[in-house]
């Protein structure tokens, strides 16, 4: 009888601790799904905003060589050949360097969504961490 009521206290601790695991698995496979999903909803914004500014850029230094070229037509000498160059090299500089701030404030957006993703992620994980304690105590009140 004693054998008994001690093999029954050990089935019901192993039922009860493989309950918690496999509801800590749980919490966990989900924050891990729920992560990865975020993840590739961000890499997949980040990708098409990269792809739009490469296409504006693109578009831009094609229509300033264009107009660089038409120019280029009318110069009358070295010196007015010299000078267009000038300035189709400083239009290049400009593109560029608005491109690299184009991109800076894609990245520092993608940034800003990836740190309110994880601040979520950790705000979930709290609440579910909460719950299975809280339902812990409850079945050893129940016990």
């Amino acid at each position: 009888m004693k054998n008994r009521k001690m093999s029954d206290g050990i089935e019901e601790a192993t039922a009860s601790m493989t309950d918690q695991a496999r509801d800590a698995f749980t919490t966990v496979n989900n924050s891990m799904m729920k992560a990865m999903d975020q993840n590739r909803a961000i890499v997949q914004n980040l990708m098409k905003a990269m792809q739009e500014e490469s296409l504006r850029f693109m578009n831009t230094r094609l229509e300033h060589t264009s107009r660089a070229f038409e120019k280029g037509r009318e110069c009358q000498g070295l010196s007015q050949f010299i000078a267009l160059q000038q300035d189709w090299l400083m239009d290049a500089a400009r593109d560029y360097a608005e491109l690299n701030k184009r991109f800076s404030e894609v990245l520092q957006e993608v940034t800003e969504q990836t740190a309110d993703h994880a601040n979520e992620m950790i705000a979930d994980a709290s609440r579910a961490a909460q719950q299975r304690a809280e339902s812990a105590n409850d079945r050893v009140a129940a016990e």
